[in-house]
């Protein structure tokens, strides 16, 4: 099972017809894509997922933030957390 979330991981790097194919080869009858749009001082498309679905198992995976990205960092640095599961910590 962790070999085959690490490929979903990295999965989430590829474009959208990659993931597409790949998800599909998989067994995946549903995939969807995830973009977040930011608007602080300046708009950012930066943050992506997908989730693939079949009848047995759902998976989503994002990306994370890529070092060379000013946008990944911009959007850490402006992204408030969010309060975690039975509120014992934050996301």
């Amino acid at each position: 099972m962790a070999y085959w979330l690490a490929q979903a991981s990295d999965l989430a790097y590829k474009d959208e017809a990659t993931i597409d194919a790949q998800a599909r080869s998989w067994g995946f009858d549903e995939v969807r894509h995830h973009k977040t749009r930011f608007t602080p001082p300046f708009p950012l498309e930066d943050t992506q997922a997908y989730t693939a679905a079949s009848d047995n198992m759902i998976i989503t995976a994002f990306r994370g933030t890529e070092p060379k990205q000013i946008r990944d960092w911009l959007s850490d640095a402006t992204t408030p957390p969010w309060p975690g599961p039975a509120r014992t910590g934050y996301v």
